[in-house]
């Protein structure tokens, strides 16, 4: 749910992960969202909404109560900070892992993915993934609501970067994980816990991309900002977008001028999302994409 000024405006099915999906299902990219939640009226809404947008549904674990609920609330920029409310079962993400292959992106993060409670099948889910040769993407996503639970979370976000090809994190992201204050440190950061490909999102400030091989920065364009709500999220799936259509396998021979165009388009994915109150890229937008 989004609030503006105190006033509900908005209320969407939402989720870092499935934010990602809805918007690569509206591509034409053959997409499954790999989470939770209950078999309840709120959770009817968010399964039908993923049919309607060509997202699987196949690897959702439907529970007996509450979905969980989390509330956006825009500041006079238009950011938004976050509140969370959720009451899951014991049992958590009880799934089948998917059979992947080099083709497929497989993007994790945000707040199950640093939840003790579903360590076991998210590794499983990972491993399985490296092993048939997929890209790994990961987004800590990290909210202030999890600081002062950062001293158990950081080992598992430091293994979330470890299992990983590409770190997608923003400057809040690092600022508040390991107090880095620009795209070097937090590329530091990143190599020291085995990852070897950085991009980092500044929001207005630009994006940086750091690899082995050379570094890059990219302005982004001047936009009237309704909402970031979705905005990163949009980001990621418009790198994921650009790794299907290309037919990206491996990452380290990917060239500088490649880069340039999965980082543009992604700015693209990302800015759509930022001048509307939905957290996806529109179907009107997507429509206009080149068909894979």
């Amino acid at each position: 749910m989004l609030f503006n000024k105190g006033k509900p405006v908005s209320a969407l099915p939402g989720g870092a992960m499935l934010n990602s999906s809805i918007s690569l299902g509206r591509t034409g990219v053959p997409v499954s969202f790999i989470s939770e939640f209950a078999r309840d009226n709120v959770g009817n809404i968010i399964k039908e909404f993923l049919k309607e947008n060509n997202v699987s549904t196949e690897y959702l674990h439907l529970y007996e109560g509450n979905s969980p609920l989390s509330l956006a609330f825009l500041n006079d920029r238009n950011d938004a900070t976050y509140e969370f409310y959720a009451d899951f079962p014991q049992e958590r993400l009880m799934i089948s892992i998917p059979c992947f292959d080099p083709d497929d992106v497989v993007m994790f993060g945000s707040i199950l993915a640093v939840t003790k409670e579903a360590r076991t099948i998210l590794e499983d889910l990972l491993n399985s993934a490296k092993n048939d040769g997929s890209t790994i993407l990961y987004d800590p996503n990290f909210r202030l609501s999890q600081l002062p639970f950062l001293e158990n979370i950081k080992p598992l976000i430091s293994e979330n970067i470890a299992y990983s090809d590409i770190v997608r994190a923003s400057d809040e992201d690092m600022r508040m994980i390991h107090g880095c204050r620009n795209s070097d440190e937090a590329y530091d950061f990143i190599r020291m816990n085995g990852c070897k490909f950085l991009i980092y999102t500044s929001s207005s400030d630009g994006v940086y991309l750091k690899t082995p091989s050379f570094s890059k920065y990219y302005k982004v364009p001047v936009i009237e900002t309704v909402s970031t709500v979705g905005a990163g999220d949009s980001f990621n799936a418009g790198i994921a977008y650009m790794f299907y259509s290309r037919k990206i396998r491996d990452i380290d021979s990917v060239p500088e001028q490649l880069w340039d165009e999965i980082i543009w388009k992604a700015i693209e994915f990302a800015s759509k999302v930022c001048m509307s109150t939905e957290n996806y890229i529109s179907n009107d937008f997507a429509s206009g994409l080149k068909k894979i």
